[in-house]
C-alpha cells in the first residue's frame, strides 16, 4: 500500500509502503464520489477518517487523464468516465459550486436547458444547464478536480488515504468491524462501503451477515427494453460503455466544418455504423480545444465514440485489462493501421457534411487515440450496472415490475433502496452507495450521474443523525433525503 501526503496545494504519492493503521473511527472503502463525499462530510463534522482505496488513483468511475499532445506538446485534461453535472442537481452541484468554488462552464457553447440534450426516448428531468469543471485558462479540468479538492480538505484535517489497499473481507463485529486487506486488518467503528456490485459480493463474511433476500436483490442485473419505449431493434445493449477521443493537429471540424457544437448522428449515442466496421457518433463539442487568436489554427480532440448500444471491439482492444479502462494508441505503437482504419471511419460518418460545405476532407489521420472501456459486468472498472425495468403490465420485451425483473417476489423501489443502503440488519454503521445501486423504470431513466451515489451517502448520513449541511439546497434536501428516509429514522441511535 502507499500514503498519499498532502504537498502544498497538490496530492502526492509517498515513495515508501505504508503499513495500514490498526484502528480508524470513520472508514470510507473506496475513493470514488460516495466514499470521498463521505470522508468530507465527516471531516467537516469533526471526525478524523481514513480512505482505503484499491487502485493506483482516486476518482473510481471518474477518470481524469492528463496528458500532451499533438505537434506542440500541449497539455490536455480528458475525461474518459464521468465528466459534466447540472447545477440544479444539488449533489454534487453544491459541492463543487457553493463548497468548493471551482471555476465551470457550459458542456454545449450555446447553454442550452440541460433536458434539451438529451434526445428521446431518455428523459431528464433537471433543466440548468450541463456545467464542467475547467482550469484558470477555461480549458476542461477533469471532473475528478472536486474529488481532489475534498481530499484536500479531509487530509488538512489530518485524514488519511490509502492507495492499493484492496479489501478482501469485511467482518461485522459486536464493537465495530473488522476490515481486512490480505495479511492486514484494520478496525472500524463506521464503514461506507463506495463498492459496486461485484466487489461487494466478493466479500465472504459481510455476504454471510448479509440477509439471503438482500444478496438475491443485489445480484439483481436488468435492463428491460420495452418495446412501447424502445421499438423493436431500435436499441441493443453492447457488452461495454466506451469513450473515444481522436486528436487531431488541425481541428478539421472547426476549420472546415464550422463546427463547434452539436451530434452526429443527431443521436450520437446510437453511432454510425460504417465500413471499416468502426461504430462512429461524435459529439462536436466534448473534446477539449486549443487555439490561437479567433479560433484560428485549432487543434485538439474530437469524441468519436460514446456510447453501450453495440459489441463493438475495435475500442475495447485498446485497453489493458477490466482493471485499467485507460487504453491509448500512437502512431508509434499502431503496428495494425488503427489510426488510419478510424480516421477513414470518421470521414465516411461525416462524408453528408463536408459535402454540404463544398469542403475537401482531410487526409492526415489522428496522431493519438484515448479511450475508457468500462464493461457492463463482470470485475475491474465495471460501467453502471442497474436495475431498469418496465414499469408497463405485460410490455413485449419487458419483465414487469421490479420484483418480476429481479425474481424476488414483493420487492419495491422502497426496500430495494433500504435494504441495499443498510445490508447489514440493524446495522447503520455499515453503509453501501455506488451507481450500481439503483433500480427504476426504464420508462423514467436519464442516464448514470454521480448524483445517485452521493444521495445514497447522504441519505445514510441522515438516518446516522447527521443533518442536512447548511450549503445543500434545503428543498432538494427534503424531496431526495429526507423524503426517502423519514421511515428510518428510528434507527438513529
Amino acid at each position: 500500500m502507499a500514503r498519499i501526503l498532502l504537498v502544498g496545494a497538490c496530492l502526492a504519492l509517498s515513495q515508501q509502503a505504508t503499513a495500514l493503521p490498526a484502528s480508524c473511527d470513520v472508514v470510507s472503502i473506496g475513493a470514488g464520489w460516495a466514499g470521498v463525499y463521505t470522508a468530507f462530510r465527516r471531516t467537516l463534522l469533526g471526525s478524523k477518517v481514513c480512505i482505503f482505496e484499491a487502485s493506483h488513483r482516486v476518482g473510481g468511475r471518474t477518470y481524469s487523464h492528463k496528458l500532451v499532445a499533438g505537434k506542440k506538446k500541449e497539455p490536455f485534461t480528458l475525461d474518459v468516465g464521468a465528466y459534466r453535472f447540472s447545477p440544479d442537481m444539488h449533489l454534487p452541484g453544491d459541492v463543487i459550486l457553493k463548497v468548493l468554488g471551482l471555476p465551470t462552464a457550459c458542456y454545449e457553447p450555446d447553454c442550452p436547458a440541460a433536458s434539451k440534450d438529451f434526445p428521446a426516448p431518455f428523459h431528464f428531468n433537471y433543466t440548468a444547464p450541463l456545467r464542467r469543471i475547467v482550469d484558470a485558462e477555461g480549458m476542461p479540468a477533469g471532473y475528478v478536480t472536486a474529488i481532489d479538492g475534498m481530499l484536500k480538505i479531509i487530509m488538512a484535517a489530518g485524514g488519511e488515504l490509502f492507495l492499493g489497499a484492496n479489501l478482501t473481507d469485511v467482518q461485522p463485529q459486536a464493537n465495530g468491524t473488522q476490515l481486512v486487506f490480505g495479511n492486514e486488518k484494520v478496525h472500524a467503528k463506521e464503514v461506507m462501503l463506495n463498492l459496486p456490485r461485484t466487489p461487494f459480493l466478493s466479500l465472504p463474511s459481510l455476504r454471510a451477515a448479509t440477509p439471503n433476500r438482500t444478496i438475491s436483490t443485489a445480484k439483481c442485473v436488468k435492463f428491460d427494453l420495452p418495446t412501447s419505449f424502445f421499438p423493436a431493434g431500435s436499441f441493443q445493449l453492447g457488452k461495454s460503455l466506451s469513450k473515444a477521443y481522436a486528436f487531431y493537429d488541425d481541428a478539421w471540424w472547426i476549420s472546415k466544418l464550422n463546427q463547434s457544437a452539436g451530434q452526429l448522428p443527431e443521436n450520437a449515442f446510437m453511432p454510425v455504423n460504417t465500413s471499416e466496421h468502426i461504430p462512429v457518433g461524435i459529439h462536436f463539442n466534448d473534446g477539449p480545444l486549443r487555439c490561437d487568436a479567433q479560433r484560428s489554427n485549432c487543434r485538439g480532440f474530437l469524441e468519436v465514440y460514446y456510447s453501450t448500444v453495440n459489441d463493438e471491439d475495435f475500442f475495447e482492444s485498446l485497453r489493458p485489462s477490466t482493471f485499467e479502462p485507460l487504453g491509448t494508441l500512437t502512431p508509434e505503437k499502431d503496428s495494425t493501421g488503427k489510426l488510419p482504419r478510424l480516421h477513414a471511419a470518421v470521414m465516411e460518418a461525416t462524408k453528408p457534411l463536408f459535402e454540404k460545405k463544398n469542403a475537401t476532407q482531410p487526409k492526415d489521420p489522428p496522431s493519438l487515440l484515448v479511450v475508457g472501456v468500462w464493461d457492463r459486468t463482470g470485475s475491474g472498472y465495471t460501467a453502471p450496472t442497474k436495475v431498469y425495468y418496465s414499469a408497463l403490465p405485460s410490455t413485449p420485451g419487458g419483465s414487469d415490475p421490479l420484483e418480476k425483473a429481479c425474481g424476488v417476489a414483493g420487492l419495491t423501489e422502497k426496500e430495494y433502496r433500504d435494504s441495499i443502503m443498510f445490508p447489514v440488519p440493524g446495522r447503520t454503521d455499515i453503509s453501501l452507495a455506488n451507481n450500481d445501486w439503483v433500480a427504476q423504470t426504464t420508462e423514467t431513466m436519464f442516464g448514470d450521474w454521480a448524483e445517485e451515489s452521493l444521495l445514497q451517502a447522504e441519505r445514510a448520513l441522515r438516518v446516522k443523525g447527521f443533518a442536512r449541511p447548511k450549503w445543500l439546497d434545503q428543498d432538494y434536501y427534503n424531496r431526495k433525503v429526507a423524503g426517502v428516509t423519514d421511515h428510518l429514522m428510528s434507527l438513529v441511535v
